[in-house]
């Protein structure tokens, strides 16, 4: 039974008694909307988001203190994007280091050399992979939210959870104290970004599904005083296994290579990540005997597994990051997706929480994020394989086939694409088709066809406001955290046209009262005078942004508050467009406004 206490700081303390009545623990009740256990980048990320929707939260951390090694280093494009959106991105491309491709070798003998740079410049404003050490990321998160009012609470564990049909019940600990009582969190949802050995996920009984990989890799930060270049990453393909370095933003080098088995011990072992290891494996894998290495800051030994949860989501909780999904550093996505797993679902939980839309929504988040992981485990597995084989035909394959089809510019543009991450769509969503089940892409001309689908992300573009002439891109003009309305005239709109477009975009802003803003896009270099509407005009001077979405007559997209298109017609269907969004609004919240 449970003895009710006085309040301490408004917080009611039980204290649980046995059945001879001895007191056993101390328990202090608090509710919050979402309780987020981890603090790596994952975590952080979604605190942050949270809180930029106005969303309570509370994230926990077993760890006293930050990660202070490099771990986690690639930032790829689409991560890029997210940052911006965050309001971070500019802290984040100071902090690290450009890396524009991959060069690969046989010894001194240049084998391959990837270009990130096929990427263009109207498909991302990142045409690079940022390097950059975990520590650094983590920090530049913890100050974000700081700024939004957010901290990390340290040294506090989870013990056990307790679903219940509104809520889920948390039982968090101090770390290293008898004094404070066992906290009992009452959240409306739970989310564990806490890693591969997540505690939520075997709280919640969730299968992690999967292998372990028989090789042993060895990882490790110091200088080397060669004549490489930084702006590309380096590696080497022997029979052996890999070596590959990258540049850090410090001066520094991380080494990632496949350990060899000591053959002098009965049985198979391993070497400790060092200074000499690595010198020995620089000179086996790479004949270079004259670098010197020095100034170890870090070194670690692994093992990859590639594994994933057979849910991300049961009752009130969900997994995010490795707790949903771990697999192979080779390609660096295994961030990437995680801090994107917590963009798709902030904005998701931060409507629900607000009566803005149904729980139902909640449900696009594995539905939407779970093909991605299972994309990414596949290909890196795959890839990892590939490259660390020990099989004679296999490597022969991969020397003699597939590293010289990586020299051709049309699958170096593809791989490009892919790495980065901005391929990455929702085309088979539920939210990217209309309640009747059909694509939420009403249209057909061929100019149609080939532009961004419901399903794809925004892609940017150069534009004008209307209001002051600012040249901006179309990215960075849809700040905020609300959905858009992107309204484009065509090449030659007619007096018709401009009323119809300035009576839906008042109509919709009217009836979702901040959760929608309404731009109107134009193929000119001023408002056009017959335009009577007081809101968002983008100015599209050229017509190439028109082009680009296949606006050659009036159109609409609709785009979600993480950048991806949900809904598109062509010519403006307003009947279909309001059908869409009552799948992710819920419209009786709403005030509602005959057009």
């Amino acid at each position: 039974m449970s003895i009710p206490k006085p309040c301490e700081n408004g917080l009611l303390i039980q204290a649980t008694m046995s059945e001879k009545g001895d007191q056993v623990m101390r328990v202090k009740a608090n509710e919050i909307d979402v309780l987020i256990v981890g603090a790596g980048p994952v975590g952080l990320a979604m605190a942050c988001e949270l809180r930029r929707h106005g969303v309570a939260c509370r994230i926990i951390d077993k760890q006293a203190r930050p990660v202070q090694s490099s771990r986690a280093l690639n930032v790829q494009a689409r991560t890029l994007e997210v940052f911006a959106q965050m309001g971070i991105v500019e802290q984040i491309l100071a902090a690290g280091t450009q890396a524009k491709g991959l060069t690969i070798y046989d010894r001194d003998r240049i084998l391959l050399r990837m270009n990130l740079q096929h990427i263009k410049a109207d498909e991302s404003l990142y045409n690079f992979m940022l390097i950059l050490p975990q520590s650094q990321t983590e920090r530049i998160f913890g100050e974000r939210l700081s700024e939004l009012g957010g901290t990390v609470e340290r040294s506090r564990e989870l013990l056990t959870l307790k679903q219940e049909d509104t809520a889920i019940i948390a039982q968090v600990k101090a770390i290293d104290t008898d004094t404070e009582p066992v906290e009992e969190i009452r959240a409306r949802w739970l989310i564990g970004c806490d890693g591969i050995r997540s505690q939520v996920r075997k709280a919640l009984n969730i299968p992690f599904e999967g292998t372990t990989a028989p090789q042993e890799f060895l990882l490790a930060d110091m200088d080397l005083d060669w004549s490489k270049t930084r702006e590309t990453t380096h590696g080497w393909l022997t029979r052996a296994g890999l070596f590959a370095a990258f540049p850090l933003p410090s001066g520094q080098w991380r080494l990632f290579a496949t350990a060899t088995a000591d053959t002098n011990k009965p049985e198979q072992s391993f070497p400790q990540a060092s200074l000499e290891v690595f010198r020995h494996l620089l000179i086996q894998y790479t004949g270079d005997t004259q670098t010197t290495m020095s100034n170890l800051t870090w070194a670690s030994n692994f093992r990859i597994s590639y594994r994933m949860a057979s849910t991300y989501r049961q009752g009130h909780a969900f997994l995010a990051g490795d707790a949903a999904h771990v697999h192979s550093p080779f390609g660096g996505q295994g961030m990437n997706i995680g801090i994107q797993d917590a963009y798709n679902l902030a904005w998701k939980l931060a409507l629900v929480l607000q009566g803005k839309a149904e729980e139902n929504l909640l449900n696009t988040y594995q539905e939407e994020r779970w093909p991605v992981a299972k994309w990414v485990v596949g290909g890196a597995e795959n890839a990892t394989g590939l490259l660390v084989t020990q099989n004679p035909a296999m490597r022969w394959l991969r020397d003699h086939f597939f590293v010289p089809l990586l020299n051709m510019k049309a699958i170096q543009r593809y791989l490009a694409l892919q790495t980065s991450e901005l391929n990455i769509n929702y085309r088979r969503s539920s939210l990217s088709h209309l309640p009747n089940g059909n694509k939420a892409n009403a249209g057909s001309s061929s100019g149609w066809q080939r532009a961004p689908h419901a399903g794809d992300r925004l892609l940017p573009g150069t534009i004008l406001t209307a209001r002051d002439y600012v040249k901006t891109n179309l990215l960075q003009a849809l700040s905020g955290t609300q959905s858009h309305l992107l309204l484009f005239a065509g090449l030659d709109p007619s007096q018709a046209t401009y009323s119809q477009l300035s009576k839906l975009a008042a109509s919709i802003e009217a009836q979702f009262n901040g959760s929608i803003t309404a731009h109107l896009i134009m193929a000119a270099s001023e408002q056009p005078a017959a335009l009577s509407w007081s809101g968002s005009i983008l100015l599209d001077p050229q017509g190439r942004l028109q082009t680009t979405y296949g606006a050659r007559h009036a159109a609409l997209y609709f785009v979600r508050p993480d950048g991806y298109i949900g809904f598109r017609s062509q010519p403006i269907h307003e009947e279909l467009l309001r059908d869409y969004l009552g799948q992710i609004f819920s419209v009786a919240q709403y005030s509602s406004l005959s057009v």
